[in-house]
């Protein structure tokens, strides 16, 4: 049996995992205690997601799977930056 999931479900997922992989970098890898603002910058996505979204079914940019690469580009930046 498959569930589908609503699109803002899987977007969630996605921010969810994201900020629990921020935080276990951050912790066990860089060693870098992060600002609050920092650690939580998917969830800020996330919200534009769910604000934007009524208006974005008029676009193409309403697929979940664009805001998915979205949340996790700017996680992998923030590492990025935060590891050099």
């Amino acid at each position: 049996m498959i569930i589908k999931l609503a699109n803002e479900v899987k977007v969630a997922l996605v921010t969810a995992a994201c900020v629990l992989g921020i935080a276990i970098i951050f912790k066990n890898v860089l060693h870098v205690k992060a600002d609050f603002i920092i650690l939580n910058s998917p969830v800020y996505l996330f919200i534009v997601y769910i604000i934007t979204r009524g208006q974005a079914k008029k676009s193409k940019c309403d697929k979940p799977l664009y805001w998915s690469l979205a949340i996790i580009f700017v996680t992998s930046l923030i590492i990025a930056l935060y590891s050099i």
